[in-house]
């Protein structure tokens, strides 16, 4: 690959791990994500990801644990080798999606008991309202998007 595909490469995994990090993945994580998404061959040990990313071992043994308990990276050791191998488990990321769409579900329950609460005060319940009408929609609409996903992430 060329040097500058290979910047430009690195760019887009800082990219990637900064949108996971508003997601609330740690940042080495989300590089780690980025770089597993992309890398040939497709499975790297610690010492790998530790090199290719300029990331600490501890960071990556850290970031590595917390990923594999998410379902988003798989681990897999093979006899005679030392180190174990990692590699991206991309049919669990609908399951990260999924949890996403429930939030959106917790946050309508809430704006909903809000509304209750506000019912014989309507003046102070504008901005819920407001909330709660963007909540209500997405309840509505997002689980049949949901459902008409393509098979493949499933």
């Amino acid at each position: 690959m060329s040097v500058g595909r290979e910047t430009r490469l690195s760019a887009w995994i800082e990219r990637f791990a900064a949108h996971f990090e508003r997601e609330g993945i740690p940042l080495i994580g989300g590089r780690i994500l980025g770089y597993l998404l992309v890398c040939q061959p497709t499975e790297r040990t610690a010492a790998e990801l530790s090199q290719e990313l300029e990331a600490s071992s501890g960071s990556i043994s850290t970031n590595l644990k917390f990923l594999v308990g998410e379902g988003l990276v798989t681990k897999r050791t093979r006899r005679g080798r030392q180190a174990a191998q990692y590699r991206i488990n991309e049919k669990r990321w609908g399951d990260l999606v999924a949890r996403k769409l429930d939030a959106l579900t917790s946050v309508r329950e809430l704006t909903e008991a809000g509304m209750r609460l506000m019912s014989g005060d309507p003046e102070r319940a504008v901005r819920l309202r407001a909330v709660d009408d963007l909540y209500t929609w997405l309840a509505t609409e997002l689980p049949a998007v949901w459902e008409r996903r393509p098979s493949s992430s499933r």
